[in-house]
């Protein structure tokens, strides 16, 4: 369903992605609470994996990404 029917059609994909970004940004503060869990759990973790770790978790729990109805026009090759 498209709700940006009100945006001209060259900010709708711009839209879209801000869209996207918000949803991922409130996915990984929600995340938050299992990060700091864990980092009170295993202290001595180094950085990099933590980091590894909380990347991995947030990949897991990000819904997967569709690639329908956003096919552009190359104007590059006219």
């Amino acid at each position: 369903m498209n709700f940006n029917y009100n945006i001209p059609p060259k900010q709708r994909r711009t839209q879209q992605l801000v869209a996207q970004f918000n949803a991922d940004e409130e996915l990984w503060f929600s995340l938050e609470t299992k990060r700091r869990r864990r980092r009170k759990l295993h202290p001595r973790m180094s950085g990099k994996l933590k980091r590894q770790l909380d990347l991995l978790e947030f990949a897991r729990a990000r819904p997967p990404q569709d690639c329908i109805g956003f096919w552009q026009i190359n104007t590059d090759r006219v």
